[in-house]
């Protein structure tokens, strides 16, 4: 067991350092916008637009109830 472990010790090592750090990449980024960066970024764009709406730099549609309405759309909708 000693022999096995001078010898692949490192290897063994590295191998778990990129899973977990592939792991740890994976819960924070996401695959939906219900992971850590994905809701701030939804948070983001969403003030962003309400902010610009707010000052009058954009001009929504009416009938779609804004641009902040539709990039909330496009958001959960995933694309």
């Amino acid at each position: 067991m000693q022999d096995i472990l001078k010898e692949y010790g490192p290897a063994i090592i590295t191998v778990v350092s990129i899973v977990a750090l592939i792991g740890l990449i994976s819960f924070l980024i996401g695959t939906d916008a219900g992971s850590v960066v994905g809701q701030a970024f939804s948070e983001l764009i969403s003030g962003f637009f309400r902010s610009a709406e707010s000052a009058g730099g954009i001009n929504g549609s009416a009938a779609a109830g804004g641009v902040t309405s539709a990039v909330e759309n496009i958001i959960s909708a995933g694309g």
